[in-house]
């Protein structure tokens, strides 16, 4: 037993120092692994604090960007409904002007149909008017014969005469290159004979009255020399007879 313990003395020293060195690497690593853990957690702390602060940034950023949205959206319903109201105060403007556009068309279409219907009914009293006439001198034909007519005839002519021998032969310009000549029955010789001589006498004009017979007259004469124009037919005088009763209808 005691030579175990002389065996041993000499290394229980060395067994204190490797326990030691061994303690003191133990505290080390210890010391070292704590330090990184601490700097690891410190790091980890900056870390979630800048996270903590850029969520709270990015959650403000979310917060004004909600009420920056519910602002615009707020504005665009405002002009949404802005522009509802003027789109139909237009509408209504331009109902309203459409409206009257067709009301003053129509106000033109009746006062034009209005204006038709004055000028029908003109043209057809007037249509009336010719052919009442015209039945008149179809009357006329059949009532009195050939023999009377012609005797009419003549006594229109003489009436004819007699009125031009009054003309003014001052106050008319007549050009005996336009001469003109209708009469409902040939003209007898002696009046023929009588107009060409008025003629000459009174305003210079060298004719011979080659007369157009034109049995619609009825009776009378009708000539054209120069500005000079008489209608002395009986045929203008139912037109003349017709418009005047016409005027004492309306009166």
């Amino acid at each position: 037993m005691e030579n175990i313990v002389r065996v041993l003395m000499p290394l229980v020293p060395i067994a204190v120092v490797h326990v030691v060195v061994l303690a003191v690497i133990l505290f080390l690593i210890k010391k070292m692994l704590l330090g990184d853990t601490m700097r690891a957690v410190a790091k980890v702390r900056q870390v979630e604090t800048e996270v903590r602060k850029k969520e709270e940034t990015i959650r403000n950023e979310i917060q004004e960007h909600e009420k920056e949205f519910v602002k615009k959206r707020a504005d665009a319903q405002e002009e949404l409904q802005r522009e509802r109201e003027a789109s139909e105060a237009e509408v209504t403007k331009m109902r309203d002007s459409t409206l009257a556009e067709a009301r003053t068309e129509g106000e033109k279409i009746i006062e034009q149909a209005k204006k038709d219907e004055e000028r029908l009914r003109e043209q057809i009293a007037r249509e009336m008017e010719e052919k009442a006439i015209d039945y008149g001198g179809q009357v006329f034909k059949l009532v009195f014969s050939e023999k009377i007519t012609t005797d009419l005839n003549k006594s229109f002519i003489a009436e004819l005469l007699d009125a031009l021998e009054e003309v003014d032969a001052g106050s008319i310009t007549v050009d005996s290159s336009e001469a003109e000549f209708a009469s409902s029955h040939p003209i007898d010789p002696e009046q023929k004979s009588r107009l060409e001589k008025l003629l000459a006498d009174k305003f210079g004009a060298e004719v011979k009255v080659q007369e157009k017979v034109q049995p619609e007259l009825l009776a009378g004469l009708v000539f054209k020399l120069g500005s000079l124009e008489i209608d002395g037919s009986l045929l203008n005088r139912y037109q003349e007879a017709a418009a005047e009763v016409k005027k004492t209808a309306q009166i």
